[in-house]
């Protein structure tokens, strides 16, 4: 059964929490986080290699010294030595999200803001254009959010990154929650939590099954379980 985490962070982190914080990833990966210009970006990307080796130590039982990520070629993150073990990051705003099964999974939360919906003919297939602007407008920025994280957990889960175009399938949102892609390449499942009403979070899962609910972690506690 796929698991899905989330963690908040707050607005600031003082520089020895991040120190402290930034211990605990290798030095590779605490050079690239560095190169962020911005403090908000290296704070997620680091919270997001936190929750990722939290939930891993904690559901394999392993030593955090003994979690190595390698990457597909396409560029998704892989936990080397676990071939069995799939998971996906997807970060915005103040909140981090995560999702792994055994099955390929993916996930993406997007924070709401207004947009301009000459992406969506841009990205969007002609199916989920026509359905986008058959909306009144009041729901189109929702739906357009609805719409684009799905699509992008697809194709995480898919882990073909850029190679896989975001006009190539249509994903149709029906009454009561249904989904469905268009054409049917694999055999999925896709959910959608609310976790904060600024923000639109989705999952898809390659396998039969789908995460029952989210757990949110406070981001002091990831921290904890890995000393």
């Amino acid at each position: 059964m796929p698991k899905a985490a989330a963690v908040k962070l707050p607005e600031t982190i003082g520089m020895q929490e991040y120190e402290r914080s930034a211990s605990f990833i290798s030095t590779e990966r605490r050079i690239q986080i560095d190169r962020f210009i911005r403090k908000e970006d290296a704070n997620r990307s680091l919270f997001g290699e936190l929750l990722a080796r939290a939930m891993i130590c904690r559901d394999l039982g392993m030593p955090n010294r003994d979690v190595h990520f390698v990457k597909n070629n396409y560029g998704k993150p892989l936990l080397f030595g676990h071939e069995e073990f799939h998971f996906n990051i997807s970060h915005s705003g103040c909140w981090v999200v995560m999702i792994w099964d055994q099955n390929a999974v993916g996930i993406d939360i997007e924070q709401i803001q207004e947009i301009d919906l000459e992406i969506a003919r841009r990205f969007f297939s002609p199916l989920e254009n026509k359905d986008l602007m058959s909306k009144p407008e009041s729901e189109r920025k929702e739906y357009f959010y609805d719409l684009w994280t799905l699509k992008e957990s697809y194709i995480k889960a898919l882990g073909t990154g850029l190679s896989t175009p975001l006009d190539s399938f249509s994903i149709r949102i029906k009454d009561n929650d249904k989904y469905m892609l268009d054409p049917n390449w694999e055999s999925c499942r896709f959910t959608q939590f609310e976790i904060d009403p600024e923000y639109k979070l989705s999952v898809c899962s390659l396998g039969n099954h789908q995460p029952e609910s989210i757990q949110i972690h406070d981001y002091k506690d990831l921290i904890d379980n890995l000393a």
